[in-house]
């Protein structure tokens, strides 16, 4: 196990078999791992939540663009599908790199000390439970905003059910990818960088949609 800048006071890091963890050296000699240390895969991988959160937005992105047509549903087709479909990407990625980064921090400290065989299972559960209470709570909430102004009902409680089983479905998907991307992607920073690049691209898309919305019913 190679280890670097060893010595009292200084900080050390060890490379360990899937990660990378940084210490410090406490004055007797024990390792204690900072809450500000950055996690890798080897020892010139990107860091691993950032990787995670981008995999996660993109796949949140994919999930509501496929899911975009219930939706529409939902607003008796009243609402055009690719601007719908831009919003809810904005809405996806707006949670991924808030509140979802925060998720993500506190799941990774909550599994260290699980076996490694569950912890992509309990990544999605985590994922499943954050984004079905951002779809039921604050997807809904934009839907609605966007249905009243039509003259339409809002939304039932069998849909606001269907997006909470839809948007926690998605959430599991995301956080799965999320815990298992670190590996293969750690090297890869175009392809990183350019994926984080599209899902921002998609959320400014989705917040020109939704402006032009606005000042259209209101």
């Amino acid at each position: 196990m190679p280890v670097t800048a060893a010595g009292l006071g200084c900080p050390m890091t060890v490379y360990g078999e899937y990660r990378t963890k940084e210490f410090s050296m406490d004055r007797t000699g024990g390792r204690i791992m900072a809450w500000w240390n950055v996690t890798r895969e080897g020892p010139s991988g990107l860091p691993t939540m950032l990787t995670q959160t981008v995999v996660a937005a993109a796949a949140l992105c994919i999930g509501e663009i496929v899911s975009a047509p219930i939706y529409v549903g939902m607003a008796s087709n009243r609402l055009a599908l690719v601007p719908w479909a831009m919003v809810a990407c904005l809405l996806a990625v707006a949670f991924v790199y808030t509140v979802g980064f925060a998720v993500l921090w506190g799941v990774d400290n909550l599994t260290r000390r699980m076996s490694i065989r569950y912890r992509p299972v309990a990544y999605g559960v985590v994922g499943m439970i954050g984004f079905g209470c951002w779809g039921r709570f604050v997807v809904a909430a934009f839907l609605d905003s966007l249905l009243r102004p039509l003259g339409l009902t809002t939304l039932s409680a069998g849909s606001l059910l269907l997006i909470t089983i839809n948007s926690a479905v998605l959430g599991f998907a995301a956080w799965f990818l999320a815990y298992v991307s670190p590996k293969p992607l750690s090297d890869r920073r175009v392809t990183v960088a350019v994926i984080g690049v599209v899902t921002v691209l998609l959320a400014v898309a989705g917040a020109y949609y939704l402006s032009r919305m606005y000042a259209v019913l209101y």
